[in-house]
């Protein structure tokens, strides 16, 4: 087999495939009917593997057209082992090295045929091993084993069925169906989830999804399903605590976060196609984009920005510590890097609802991130348009790079007895505010124990935060018959929103499995419909474990919050980015105004919600025309009404329903 002499062509993909592993053979046309439900997403390479109980089959998009680098599925004849793949791996040199080939011969190796040979090396292992964003099914004829992976973070979506003999797999959920073995049938556990948890989150199991039987392999594990039908799930990842790491001083921190961001970065950047990046005033994306530029070397590095619609009326407060147009700081970046190009998407036109029908169909699903999708979508367009092959973000950064929270802080010096420390933090901390003894109290009365802290949230509030009893659209009937107040308890999802947690139990909590999956299912299948890759070097494994090995005052300290960020970035950020700790973008100030315009049409289809019995089922249709009464037109400030939020998710919800034919 022949491979392209030039790896650095990056390539995602659409995996899938079929082992019966009760021997029967596979049908040519049930391949050629999942084939099939895969071509909703363009590809630049199709091909398939059939051989008697066992399919394959890889729609590969290149970054580059005629790039030809990987040919999937790849056999392995002499192993007796082939390979499908969705892959970017980015320890390749380290990789190359533990296996004793050489770099030039290295060049010659694509991804696909490098997590082959980790897998002969290190066997079910082999993940440990391996660095990027990655899907993969590797079948071992030997063993008569179906081996499947995905990264520490479950960047890219695998989805699988198994049961009487069949074992399926599919980057998207509808392909599966097509085998005739395998039913769509609505999950109401997994609705449930998605309807009765407050955030946008759509689940509490990562591993649960829109369908009975069909599972997401979650982040950081592995899959092998033998030829007896036996199955081995095996977690090879999560977020864990880590050595302390001990360094002589500040600087020798922020030289060894640079260091690692850098490689991060690097690494992600190969694409013989323009590199962009999603850019923000905050401290994560432009890290990134600085970084970015810096390793492009006076080539230019396209931005994309979000700003407001054309007329917006600003209502935010007006001491300024919210703000809906970031382009002051965005500019300030572009100006002080320089070869930095930014277009400013103000997705013209668009609004939350806009294109609703199109982002169900293509994320298989119903969503709650109304008041970002469609900007998200538009600035995806928008490099699509410029030829963008990689889209840099840095959305995991304020868990990773940027971390610093002065309370989690506080509680980690309680924990750890560390008093001194501790009322020296909370006095100095206090004082940086305008109200210190507010502030002092604030900090305080966070060291409660959780149960007092939620005595006095609920003294104070007069009753359940608005979060949580507004936001949920679920009926209350079918919250009691699905459990979902014993499902939040169970997987540790605190409707309060009080908490004592320490440092790394905060983000032990948001990096979890559920978070991950909720983050690559609306990121595989939306870039996959746009034939590019988006990447975050702020989740990069190497990053997120040495900032965990980090000690806690290099990210706060004097009651300054995300401290080592701001100090790393010296003399590669502007120091009114860098170290701007008052002001805070507000990305969905716009949208009540956005929405304005359609609000009569749209409330008159959601009083029409209620009317078919899937939607009596599921919603709570009297709070749905109560919100509605409260609600005949929308004000300029209503972009976070609870009550207006939750009618959005409701008719998303609704539509979805429609669109499946389901009532």
């Amino acid at each position: 087999m022949e491979y392209c002499e030039d790896w650095r062509y990056a390539v995602m993909s659409a995996i899938y495939g079929i082992f019966h592993y009760d021997g029967c053979p596979v049908e040519a046309n049930v391949g050629a009917a999942m084939q099939e439900k895969m071509a909703v997403f363009p590809a630049d390479a199709c091909k398939t593997f059939l051989d008697k109980d066992v399919f394959l089959g890889c729609r590969a998009q290149f970054i580059t057209p005629e790039s030809l680098c990987e040919v999937l599925p790849y056999q392995d004849l002499p192993n007796r082992m082939t390979i499908t793949a969705d892959a970017i791996i980015d320890n390749r040199m380290s990789l190359l090295a533990a296996m004793g080939i050489a770099a030039d011969q290295g060049a010659r190796i694509p991804d696909s045929l490098l997590i082959l040979k980790a897998y002969q090396k290190w066997g079910r292992e082999c993940p440990k091993y391996l660095i990027g964003d990655f899907a993969f099914v590797i079948w071992d004829e030997r063993q008569r084993c179906m081996f499947c992976a995905v990264d520490h973070a479950g960047t890219r979506t695998l989805y699988y069925y198994r049961a009487a003999g069949v074992f399926a797999f599919s980057t998207l959920l509808k392909p599966l169906f097509s085998h005739p073995a395998i039913p769509a049938r609505h999950d109401d556990m997994w609705i449930g989830d998605f309807l009765a948890i407050p955030s946008v989150m759509h689940q509490l199991d990562a591993e649960l999804t829109l369908y009975q039987d069909v599972y997401l392999l979650p982040a950081g594990h592995s899959l092998s399903v033998g030829g007896d039908g036996s199955v081995i799930k095996e977690v090879y990842w999560q977020v864990q605590e880590q050595p302390e790491l001990v360094l002589k001083s500040d600087a020798e921190y922020e030289e060894a976060l640079r260091d690692v961001l850098s490689e991060a970065v690097r690494c992600r950047m190969r694409s013989i196609l323009p590199v962009g990046v999603m850019l923000s005033g905050g401290l994560d994306s432009p890290a990134v984009a600085a970084l970015a530029a810096k390793e492009l070397k006076g080539q230019r590095l396209a931005a994309f920005s979000m700003t407001p619609m054309i007329g917006y009326r600003d209502w935010l407060p007006i001491d300024g510590s919210a703000i809906a147009d970031e382009t002051p700081f965005v500019e300030a970046v572009s100006q002080y890097i320089g070869n930095i190009d930014v277009t400013y998407c103000r997705a013209s036109g668009l609004h939350p609802m806009s294109d609703t029908e199109r982002l169900t169909r293509i994320l298989e699903q119903p969503y709650k991130i109304f008041e970002n999708l469609f900007w998200i979508d538009n600035i995806i367009a928008e490099a699509k348009q410029k030829g963008v092959g990689v889209l840099l973000h840095g959305s995991v950064g304020n868990m990773t790079i940027s971390w610093g929270e002065k309370q989690s802080y506080l509680v980690s010096l309680l924990q750890y007895r560390r008093w001194r420390r501790l009322l020296r933090e909370s006095w100095v901390t206090s004082r940086r505010y305008r109200e210190p003894n507010k502030m002092l109290y604030a900090l305080l009365g966070g060291l409660l124990p959780v149960g007092c802290q939620k005595i006095l949230s609920l003294l104070q509030s007069g009753n359940h935060d608005a979060w949580v009893s507004e936001l949920p659209p679920i009926n209350p009937a079918f919250a009691e018959k699905m459990g979902s107040r014993e499902r939040f308890n169970r997987f540790g999802y605190d409707l309060s929103g009080v908490s004592r947690k320490t440092s790394f139990e905060c983000r032990q909590d948001q990096m979890q499995p559920s978070f991950f999956a909720h983050v690559s299912t609306l990121s595989t299948k939306l870039l996959l419909s746009y034939g590019m890759v988006m990447r975050d070097p702020t989740l990069d494994r190497r990053v997120i474990e040495f900032c965990l090995r980090l000690p806690e005052d290099q990210y706060v300290r004097n009651g300054r919050e995300r401290f080592l960020i701001r100090r790393a970035m010296k003399g590669l950020l502007p120091d009114k980015v860098r170290l701007n700790e008052r002001v805070r973008g507000n990305q969905t100030a716009d949208i009540a105004q956005r929405l304005q315009p359609v609000w009569p049409e749209l409330t008159t289809e959601i009083s029409l919600i209620g009317r078919r019995p899937a939607e009596k089922k599921y919603l709570d249709i009297c709070k749905i025309k109560r919100q509605l009464e409260k609600h005949p037109v929308i004000n300029d400030d209503e972009s976070e009404n609870s009550g207006v939020r939750m009618l959005i998710r409701s008719l998303i919800f609704s539509r979805f329903l429609q669109s499946e034919g389901k009532i």
